[in-house]
């Protein structure tokens, strides 16, 4: 069965050597994203005047879209931003635990905080996302699925999987696959944004 885009985000943002999440915020808000795109894709909400509500309560086949679904029937209209912010590490952690049921993460307790993290089980899968990533900037635009396209945009928005210097090489591409994504690109990237812009103000 093809992982969930939430899913696929996680893979890309382990890291490739240690085969676990090291930006946890970050990822959390890419993770956001991805799942909140995916049910966009599925048809399972909608965008009024740069509100997103859900279109009702039934099983999407994936846990974490379910619950997530539920969640955003029940807050009524939200703005984009604040969709992605709101309970991201909630979702994060849910995935992981989805995740290491199905067997794609192994989770084990730090002796000395106690706190579970889990780590990759099978980094071939991780290298798999990163493929579909490379296909998407590279093949023919029509021969681009809408669901790689997306988790394409959304990963070079959160600069995952991509350098400052690669996501200049592929601008183009990038703006052309931005439009499969949706919303969720832009306001992604200006949460990162603002994020950046409150570390370097605290730290100066």
């Amino acid at each position: 069965m093809t992982p969930s885009l939430a899913a696929q985000a996680y893979l890309l943002a382990c890291d490739p050597d240690q085969g676990r999440i090291r930006r946890r915020s970050h990822a959390a808000l890419l993770v956001r994203a991805s799942a909140v795109t995916d049910l966009l894709l599925r048809g399972r909400l909608t965008v009024t005047g740069g509100r997103v509500s859900a279109t009702g309560h039934g099983p999407t086949g994936d846990l974490l879209l379910d619950d997530l679904l539920t969640d955003l029937a029940d807050a009524g209209p939200t703005r984009w931003r604040r969709l992605l912010r709101r309970d991201s590490a909630d979702t994060l952690h849910s995935l992981e635990l989805q995740l290491a049921a199905a067997g794609l993460l192994l989770s084990h307790v730090t002796p000395v905080l106690r706190r579970k993290v889990f780590r990759l089980d099978d980094r071939l899968r991780a290298e798999e996302v990163r493929a579909t990533l490379d296909r998407a900037l590279r093949a023919p635009l029509s021969e681009v699925d809408t669901r790689a396209a997306a988790l394409t945009a959304l990963a070079a928005a959160a600069q995952v999987g991509f350098t400052r210097r690669s996501s200049r090489r592929d601008t183009a591409r990038l703006a052309e696959l931005d439009e499969a994504a949706g919303p969720a690109v832009p306001a992604l990237r200006g949460l990162l944004r603002t994020r950046r812009a409150a570390i370097m103000a605290g730290g100066s």
